[in-house]
């Protein structure tokens, strides 16, 4: 078992391991952890399973695979040992297991300090967009993409790329994400008004969003993304800092382990 204190231990772990050291790694902690070990695993090319116990503040990408958050049920799923491959996404020279996002919002988990996360949860992010709405109604960018060969541009609120359903704790942000396609999602929150946004928001939760004239939603194995701003965008909870950026997906690169129940399509 290895204690990672700081940023950067759990990628360096990762990093020095090699097939057949281990039958399989348990990561313990949320998405930041996980990404730090994926980022190892991908690189250094491992086919070693990953076991994932959730311990973050909100763990998206455990979620997305209904994986256990207890005891005594991640013990089973170790004794059933069922593996599934899954999709990795890469954002210029580094990966991500869950999402990149950019614009309103997206910079709210580097603004809650860890003790806050860990007293209040997801709560402390909820609290922390609410107090800075006012400022975060006036985010716009201007984006040029190329998604698949194909070009257009756009002005927008908010941009994310998905490898998952799930962002920030709400499900079904794109409704479409499948781990396993060889695709990432696109949604894009266009320029509009506050009053469009709460129209989007009820449209969210009548699962009829990704249908909205104030949403882009597609899907592309390749991405490139130009900004008029030079923002701070989110990398499964790590700071990027540095456009033009170029997504694109590692098939089915990750070996995870997962309940024996889940059925997923």
């Amino acid at each position: 078992m290895f204690f990672i204190p700081k940023k950067g231990d759990a990628y360096q772990r990762s990093l020095a391991l090699k097939d057949g050291d281990y039958d399989f790694v348990v990561s313990v902690g949320g998405d930041g952890t996980v990404n730090e070990i994926i980022n190892g695993f991908i690189e250094n090319h491992l086919q070693i399973p990953l076991a994932i116990l959730p311990g973050g503040t909100v763990n998206d990408f455990a979620n997305h695979l209904y994986l256990p958050h207890t005891t005594d049920a991640f013990i089973q799923m170790i004794q059933d040992f069922q593996t599934m491959k899954v999709d990795i996404g890469k954002v210029n020279h580094q990966y991500f297991a869950n999402v990149i996002a950019g614009g309103m919002f997206s910079d709210i988990s580097f603004q809650v300090s860890k003790n806050d996360k860990e007293r209040f949860g997801p709560l402390a992010y909820y609290v922390s967009g609410i107090r800075q709405l006012p400022t975060q109604l006036h985010t716009s960018l201007h984006l040029k993409i190329t998604a698949d060969g194909n070009y257009f541009e756009e002005d927008a609120k908010l941009f994310i790329i998905t490898n998952t359903s799930q962002v920030g704790g709400f499900k079904d942000i794109t409704p479409h994400a499948n781990i396993q396609d060889g695709q990432l999602d696109l949604l894009i929150i266009k320029k509009c008004s506050a009053t469009d946004l709460i129209s989007l928001l009820k449209d969210y939760t009548l699962s009829s969003h990704e249908k909205s004239p104030f949403i882009t939603y597609i899907q592309a194995k390749e991405l490139t993304i130009e900004c008029d701003k030079n923002i701070i965008y989110d990398i499964d909870g790590e700071k990027g800092t540095t456009f033009p950026i170029h997504i694109s997906v590692e098939k089915q690169s990750l070996c995870v382990i997962i309940p024996k129940t889940l059925k997923y399509e």
